[in-house]
């Protein structure tokens, strides 16, 4: 996700925040000193990552949030099971990357908040000693993340790192990353909310095609993308609501989506619904696989 250039409020005090926080050091989650100064919050304007918390069941967000999201209920029903059937998918891949394949360190670019049952969580009750990197380049999904996850594991296990999707190059290509992953060891890479926040599909391509090149074989990379709106309205109103945070938000075809992802191999069962990849009972499984407007399955690097 790109971030927007934005005047830093508070003058000079504001200016020294936004430059922490656009800058590229590793936030250490455990270790290392005090953390940059946090954003700041204003509780009275909804923000698209805290209603997906909100929506996921999460306790990370405000009543903004929640009336935005109800105004979405409104024109669009089924967005809190869509949003729960894309959780449930990304646990029952992530954690069947671990389990296996036996990967042992993982990359996340398109950190949601975390919550108590969050992916390092999931990766690591199936490989106690998994590495694991969270990537946003979302500030207030940063700072939080910094605090929710301090007591998790090991600081030598479990980092946050500002950066961007849509130019892959600095972040896997940064001395930091490269100290902490091994890239010459296979790895799972969860890339969520990724390739559907990216508008230009040259440009997604692009990202795709960089990601998978810096990896090794036997890595393992899970995607998901929405489809298009049934109707077009609740595509206004979704942008809308996600505002300049969210403004790339870009739902494709299937036949779109296939023609981005094509010459990349993915493991069986193949891109599906997400409902109907290998459903464990725990989630809206493929009875409602009409309803779930979003397609998802993991890339393997041969």
């Amino acid at each position: 996700m790109a971030s927007s250039a934005r005047p830093a409020p508070g003058g000079r005090t504001g200016q020294r925040r936004q430059a922490v926080l656009d800058s590229e050091a590793a936030w250490d989650l455990v270790l290392g000193g005090p953390a940059p100064d946090a954003p700041e919050l204003d509780p009275d304007v909804p923000h698209p990552i805290r209603m997906w918390d909100y929506m996921i069941g999460g306790k990370d967000n405000y009543e903004s949030d929640r009336e935005a999201v109800r105004h979405l209920l409104g024109v669009w029903p089924d967005v809190m099971l869509i949003a729960r059937a894309a959780e449930a998918f990304a646990h029952r891949a992530s954690g069947w990357i671990a389990r296996e394949h036996g990967l042992r360190q993982f990359l996340q670019m398109g950190t949601s908040i975390p919550i108590m049952n969050s992916f390092d969580g999931i990766v690591r009750g199936e490989v106690p000693d998994a590495r694991f990197v969270y990537v946003t380049d979302d500030p207030i999904t940063a700072a939080h993340a910094r605090a929710v996850l301090a007591a998790r594991a090991p600081s030598n296990l479990l980092h946050v790192l500002r950066g961007q999707f849509r130019d892959p190059g600095p972040i896997l290509a940064h001395p930091w990353m490269r100290e902490h992953l091994d890239f010459g060891e296979p790895m799972g890479v969860l890339l969520l909310g990724m390739l559907d926040y990216t508008r230009d599909d040259a440009r997604l391509r692009q990202a795709m095609e960089e990601i998978m090149a810096a990896l090794a074989p036997g890595s393992l990379v899970l995607v998901l993308h929405y489809l298009e709106f049934p109707e077009p309205r609740v595509g206004e109103i979704v942008q809308s609501l996600l505002g300049e945070n969210k403004s790339e938000f870009t739902p494709r075809s299937a036949a779109a989506i296939d023609e981005v992802l094509a010459g990349f191999e993915f493991a069986p069962p193949g891109l599906l619904r997400i409902t109907s990849w290998m459903p464990d009972g725990k989630g809206p499984g493929p009875e409602l696989e009409e309803r779930c407007h979003i397609v998802g399955g993991v890339l393997v690097k041969k």
